[in-house]
């Protein structure tokens, strides 16, 4: 069963970095590669993301085939032509669909792998931080750390991941929890206040994210 103690936010680096390059060849449906042995770096990633597998509800066979296709996507990564990008909003949709086919449920207090994005920005300092770790593209969007202004696909994918995180901690998504939200990472996304004003109403803001 899933490790109700382990917190999520101490989900081991290379473990989150396996998860950001599995959903980012996901995301981009990168094309299948020929087979090529990993590096000492990625053989670390892969063993640390075994790890978290075994800690869910899977069974032998389930991890086995959940690495293999962890040890392709990290192959297609690495052997793309260009640069990979992958913003926490498609990371967020790409969990998703890959936690269901895992099978697994995400439980309050609860470690479960993919992470969120919220779970590689507490780790990395930021969204950015973490693609560099990965050796993914970085964004224009929200780059600086100490940055105050932002566009309409900043507010966007604000409201999103933190919908996201809500709900993978089950959550409301209130206007109050929203400011403590944007004070752990302030610089990183507008202010309630600022959301609320673009968007005319906390309610239209949480509309925005589906």
């Amino acid at each position: 069963m899933i490790d109700s103690d382990t917190d999520r936010s101490h989900t081991a680096a290379p473990a989150l970095i396996g998860a950001l390059l599995h959903l980012a060849a996901t995301d981009a449906d990168l094309a299948p590669t020929a087979a090529s042995a990993l590096s000492p770096k990625d053989r670390e990633i892969l063993a640390e993301v075994e790890v978290a597998l075994h800690n869910q509800t899977l069974d032998e066979s389930g991890v086995k085939k959940a690495l293999a296709e962890v040890a392709d996507s990290i192959a297609r990564v690495r052997s793309s032509p260009s640069p990979v990008a992958l913003t926490a909003a498609k990371y967020e949709k790409a969990r998703t669909a890959v936690l269901g086919q895992l099978g697994v449920v995400s439980t309050k207090g609860a470690s479960v792998w993919p992470p969120t994005s919220q779970t590689a920005v507490q780790r990395f300092g930021s969204w950015n931080e973490a693609l560099k770790a990965a050796g993914l593209a970085t964004s224009s969007v929200g780059r600086a750390r100490g940055q105050l202004r932002f566009d309409e696909a900043a507010y966007d994918k604000a409201i999103a991941n933190f919908v996201a995180d809500c709900d993978d901690r089950d959550l409301g998504a209130t206007y109050k929890a929203y400011g403590e939200y944007a004070a752990e990472h302030k610089g990183e996304v507008p202010s309630a206040a600022a959301v609320r004003k673009f968007y005319g109403s906390w309610n239209a803001a949480l509309a925005s994210a589906g």
